[in-house]
Order: C-alpha cells, then sequence, then structure tokens
C-alpha cells in the first residue's frame, strides 16, 4: 500500500495523490475498525511517521495532501508534522499546491420516476484533466448517501450516468451545479455520521474525496427548490378524501382513511421541494414498516383500515402524476408483501420502544424532518435500550430515571457533589436533552462538544458535573 502511495506522490499527479491517499485512510475501516479514532490513530502511526522518517519533499507533499482529505484530527496531526519539516527546511513540491483546487463543470442527475433513488454525478478539472465523481442517494428515508465513485476518464461515467434506454423507470437530466450541491451536501453528511452505514470498500476510500469536491461546488445562492408546505400537504389529503379513490374507504371509515393520507403524504416533508404524492415502490415499504412502526401508536381501527386506505391513497398517487399502467403495476406490487409483515413488525418489542421516543410528538400530519431530528436528539439522549423479550417504556419519565441510574450510577461523582446529587444532576441533563427545545444552554452546550468528539457518556458526566444555573437554562430567560 505504501508503496503505491509513494510512487503517486512522487508522479506529482494531484488526482491520483488523492485518490492513493484516500485509499491509504479506508484501511483501517477495510480491517474492521469503524472508529474514527481507529482510523487517526493509523494515519498518526503509520502515515504521517513514515512521512516524517523520510524527511523528503515527497514526504511533505504527502502531509500536504492528508491536510487536504482527512478529518480534523487527522488535518491537525498532518499540519504538525509538516511544521517540523518545513522547520527543518523541507518543503513541498509545487503541484502540491493545486491538492483540492479543482474547477467544477457540469452535473447530471439520474433519477427513479417514482422517487426511491438517484444518481447525481458532476465533473471537476485540474487544468485540461477532467474526472467525475458520481453519489447514489437513497431517497426512501431521509436522503442518505449509499456509493460513491470516482472516475479520471470523466466522459466515460458521465455517459453511463447517461444510459437509460433500457430502463422503463429511470430518467436523466443536467441540472445546476448549486443544485448538484445541495442533492449531495446533506445526504454524504448523514453518511458520515451514520455508526456503520454499510458502505463497500470502495465508497469508503472515495468519500473524502468526495467531501472537498462538495465544497468546491457553488453554494444555493441563486437556486430556490420547489417549496411545499404543510397546507400543501393539507390540501392534498383533502383532495384524496373528495376522490372517488377513496369513496370505498372513506365509506367505511372516514377517520382512519384521513389518518393513513396524512402519513403518506405527510411523509414528503422530509424533503424539501417534494411533491406531496411522491413515492415509489422502495419508499412504501420503509414508510409501512419502517416510519409508521417506529412512530406511530396505532388505535385497533387504523390497523384493521390500513390496507384498503392505503392502497386507495396509493392508487390515488398514481393517478396524480399520470403513471402508466406499468409504472402503477410496479408502484403497487410490494404492498401485499408490506401488508403481510406490518402486524409482526408492529407488535415487535423493539418496535414498540422506539414508539415511545416519538410518543408525544407524531400527530398524523407532524413534519417528518422535525420529527426525525427530535427522536434521534432523544436516542441520543437515551440510547434505544435492550427490549429484553418486552417493550421499555422510555416516554415515562420513572423509566428514563431507571436507565439514567443504571449507566451512570457506578460513576464517581465530581467534587464536590454527592452520589445523589451528581444522579439527579444526570438525571436533569437527559431530560434537558429529552426535551425539544433547541434554546436550551445544555443541548447547545451538548452539541458543541459532540462536535469536537466527546464521546456521549462523556457529555452527559460533564454537563451534570457543572454548577446548577448552567444546566437547564433558557437562552431565551
Amino acid at each position: 500500500m505504501l508503496s503505491t502511495l509513494w510512487a503517486a506522490i512522487a508522479a506529482g499527479d494531484p488526482l491520483r495523490a488523492e485518490l492513493e491517499t484516500s485509499t491509504s485512510l479506508a484501511i483501517p475501516h477495510v480491517a474492521g475498525q469503524r472508529d474514527p479514532a481507529e482510523t487517526e490513530s493509523f494515519v498518526s502511526s503509520v502515515l504521517v511517521n513514515e512521512a516524517i522518517r523520510r524527511q523528503t519533499p515527497d514526504g511533505a507533499a504527502m502531509l500536504r495532501t492528508l491536510m487536504s482529505l482527512g478529518t480534523p484530527g487527522i488535518r491537525k496531526t498532518a499540519s504538525r508534522a509538516l511544521g517540523e519539516l518545513t522547520g527543518a527546511g523541507i518543503y513541498p513540491p509545487e503541484w502540491v499546491t493545486e491538492i483540492g483546487k479543482v474547477t467544477p463543470g457540469q452535473a447530471w442527475r439520474r433519477y427513479d420516476i417514482l422517487g426511491d433513488d438517484e444518481t447525481v454525478a458532476v465533473t471537476f478539472s485540474y487544468g485540461e484533466a477532467e474526472h467525475a465523481v458520481v453519489m447514489q442517494v437513497d431517497l426512501t428515508g431521509v436522503p442518505i448517501t449509499t456509493a460513491i465513485g470516482v472516475a479520471s476518464n470523466a466522459a466515460s461515467l458521465v455517459e453511463a450516468v447517461k444510459h437509460v434506454d433500457d430502463d422503463d423507470f429511470d430518467r436523466v437530466e443536467q441540472i445546476d451545479l448549486t443544485e448538484a450541491r445541495r442533492r449531495m451536501e446533506e445526504p454524504l453528511a448523514r453518511c458520515e455520521e451514520e455508526s456503520d452505514p454499510g458502505l463497500s470498500a470502495d465508497t469508503v476510500a472515495y468519500l473524502p474525496i468526495a467531501r472537498t469536491r462538495i465544497r468546491r461546488l457553488p453554494a444555493e445562492a441563486f437556486y430556490v427548490p420547489p417549496d411545499f408546505t404543510a397546507a400543501d400537504r393539507a390540501a392534498a389529503v383533502d383532495d384524496f378524501m373528495k376522490s372517488p379513490l377513496a369513496a370505498d374507504a372513506v365509506a367505511a371509515d372516514e377517520e382512519s382513511t384521513r389518518f393513513w393520507a396524512q402519513v403518506l403524504t405527510g411523509y414528503s416533508s422530509r424533503i424539501s421541494g417534494e411533491p406531496p404524492t411522491q413515492v415509489g415502490p422502495r419508499m412504501l415499504a420503509h414508510i409501512l414498516l419502517g416510519h409508521v412502526i417506529s412512530f406511530f401508536t396505532l388505535s385497533p381501527a387504523q390497523r384493521r383500515h390500513r390496507e384498503p386506505a392505503v392502497t386507495a391513497w396509493v392508487l390515488w398517487s398514481a393517478e396524480q402524476r399520470n403513471l402508466d399502467e406499468a409504472q402503477r403495476s410496479h408502484l403497487i406490487e410490494r404492498l401485499p408483501g408490506a401488508f403481510s409483515q406490518f402486524d409482526e413488525a408492529y407488535d415487535d418489542p423493539r418496535s414498540a420502544t422506539l414508539r415511545g421516543y416519538a410518543a408525544d410528538l407524531a400527530a398524523s400530519d407532524v413534519d417528518v424532518s422535525w420529527l426525525s431530528r427530535n427522536v434521534g436528539r432523544r436516542g441520543f439522549a437515551l440510547p434505544i435500550p435492550p427490549p429484553d423479550g418486552g417493550r421499555v417504556d422510555v416516554g415515562d419519565p420513572a423509566v428514563r430515571r431507571a436507565l439514567v441510574e443504571a449507566e451512570f450510577g457506578s460513576c464517581r461523582p465530581p467534587a464536590g457533589m454527592t452520589s445523589e446529587q451528581f444522579m439527579d444532576a444526570a438525571c436533569g441533563v437527559v431530560e434537558e436533552l429529552w426535551s425539544t427545545d433547541d434554546l436550551n444552554v445544555t443541548y447547545r452546550a451538548a452539541s458543541g462538544m459532540m462536535l469536537d468528539g466527546v464521546s456521549r457518556h462523556d457529555i452527559i458526566h460533564r454537563l451534570a458535573g457543572e454548577p446548577a444555573p448552567t444546566v437547564g437554562t433558557s437562552l431565551v430567560q
């Protein structure tokens, strides 16, 4: 691995140097290490030490490339090492100053017309040499990157993305560079936040390059995506309820039909610019077997009326989008399987525990992005406990306190606090994080520590040991 990396550095080709350095950064992941600290340890003990040992301009070039591609911790380590070399009069070669300074070219989007996924490809150039970055994004939930590729032959990659002759459900369009950034940046950030997003080794290797390329794309100053508001979604539900396709479902149970229509229509609120009627076959399965069973506590009537209400809404959605027969059949083909699995998935103790995180938040017309954000925040405050054969009601403050006591009961309290005082403070911190008030100081302080790489347990421990006025004080107050 090192010989290939040094050959790339010696060649003086910025893209080749980036590719080989990125591949080196992926070695811990390939070896099964998912903790960012393991990657930083590897970089420090292997790459940085080797660069210092060489005492050559190529070593300085490698450190400069690490500073371009690495995480904040890696950049800091490489910067210190580069300072040692330059202090000894050893400087990187001139070509290194061009690392990462690419010129964006053009962008294309290949997308599933039913809305389940999309692929975005963007070309970049170092002078006359053009390359391309391609990213696949799963849209069934909150958009997240599932695959990344980098090609030194930009034309061939773009041609592959544009070739849809053999696919009845894919379309291609050229898009503005600002829109390309919007479609790539947040999905990639979510992917990097996941502890184990299940990425291939190639994708992990290309991820640092994709990160640097997205930063070179223009921001959204001149791009305004179409906006669909809560009022638009409510109007779509009303249109559905009045439609002939909904007549039988409404006659059987109007209240439950409206509930399912609001859930399905409201799911579009997780993505800015997605129409209320947008849904694909994989997305439907995800809504029923992921979104609903994790967030919504259903009444017996809502459970009984699930199949007719959902089927009617899906057929109405297909009609609103003018889908042809083949597209409509493709859209509904997974519904029977999802219906057959629903009851078992809903009744699973883990699903019941998950619903406790959203019990007081999940109205049928709730903004899904807001709901996901706050449930994620609560999952940070109190990680999902093992069900141990039954439901754990995390919605009950007494249960939350018992879980906090089990986690922090053996911790040594900070100086000046008794164990009881420390436990009360730790429970208070968790309750502050559990709330949906983004302005409380506890949440803001925890967010800052998390960005600095402090673990969740240590964040709560530190905040619990702070003076009482700091914890639970609103910024508004």
